[in-house]
């Protein structure tokens, strides 16, 4: 391992070597320009983690600094005390973990499903108005989602739906959308010769569909569903609108932050927020090598 990592510096180090001078100003600039960028997306962490270790006093006194005596109590009153105060009643941390974690896994359960099942039906079977309703989905995706919203209220309170589970259910698990045009061009490219061979032998469609087609097609599958939980877990405007009286982690913090500025408590805030990036960081380590694999298949297909 040693030996290759030290051919792949010798053989960099040629190339640069090989470079003529404007090449090498032009690798120079883009260099430091990234390294900015680079700079500029690591600094709010370090920030946010810095000062999540200070006291409220040290930090209004010092808030770029280290901290002089680094102290876990905010992390303690992250879990314990701190919490969002309103007329219903009091959420802590943990009550907006729990409601991030159930919403995220059922939405994402549900509308895979659904996600499939149509990408499935539109790929595999010919049938009246299949290109008109293909056609529709392209059409709808440049329409933004935001315009519907106004009436999509009025719509959920009007069925008493407001602010209840199954309404943010039925608000996020759609079936269309881009994972639906990804998933449908990778049933596409599955030759139907599978299915006829099943079908030959006494398969079922749903046979065929489940025990056939998904696991062909599991690498595009999983590659979204990781996506749509992601997006599920940071959503903001929907939960906010829709399900205000059970705020997720990214509704709680967001009102939690405007608390903890009236009352001071910004540590507290730092280390609730850094409580709340550490689930996405373990995801993401977990599934990074899955995620860049089948993004760059995907980019080659």
């Amino acid at each position: 391992m040693e030996k290759n990592s030290v051919k792949k510096k010798k053989k960099f180090g040629h190339r640069f070597y090989l470079m003529t001078k404007k090449e090498k100003i032009i690798f120079a600039v883009v260099f430091v320009l990234l390294l900015i960028y680079a700079a500029s997306l690591i600094y709010p962490f370090i920030y946010l983690i810095l000062n999540s270790f200070k006291t409220n006093k040290e930090f209004i006194r010092n808030p770029l600094g280290a901290p002089q005596l680094f102290t876990v109590n905010n992390y303690i009153k992250v879990f314990t005390t701190f919490k969002l105060e309103r007329s219903s009643g009091k959420t802590g941390i943990w009550m907006m973990f729990w409601n991030s974690i159930s919403l995220s896994v059922v939405q994402t359960v549900v509308s895979m499903t659904l996600t499939c099942c149509a990408a499935y039906v539109l790929a595999k079977y010919k049938f009246f108005g299949n290109k008109f309703i293909y056609s529709f989905v392209i059409v709808s995706s440049v329409v933004p989602a935001i315009a519907a919203i106004t009436a999509c209220f009025q719509l959920m309170t009007d069925i008493k739906l407001i602010g209840t589970y199954i309404g943010m259910i039925i608000m996020e698990c759609g079936a269309f959308g881009g994972g639906f045009l990804y998933i449908h061009s990778y049933f596409k490219t599955i030759p139907w010769t599978f299915a006829e061979s099943a079908m030959m032998d006494g398969a079922s469609d749903f046979k065929i569909f489940y025990r056939i087609m998904l696991p062909m097609a599991k690498n595009g599958i999983l590659t979204f569903t990781i996506l749509r939980f992601l997006g599920f877990w940071n959503s903001y405007w929907i939960p906010s609108l829709f399900y205000s009286n059970h705020p997720t982690l990214a509704v709680g913090l967001s009102l939690l932050s405007a608390d903890a500025q009236n009352k001071g408590q910004y540590a507290e805030l730092f280390a609730a927020m850094i409580v709340s990036i550490i689930p996405v960081l373990i995801f993401y380590a977990i599934f990074q090598k899955r995620l860049l694999s089948n993004t760059i298949d995907g980019g080659l297909k």
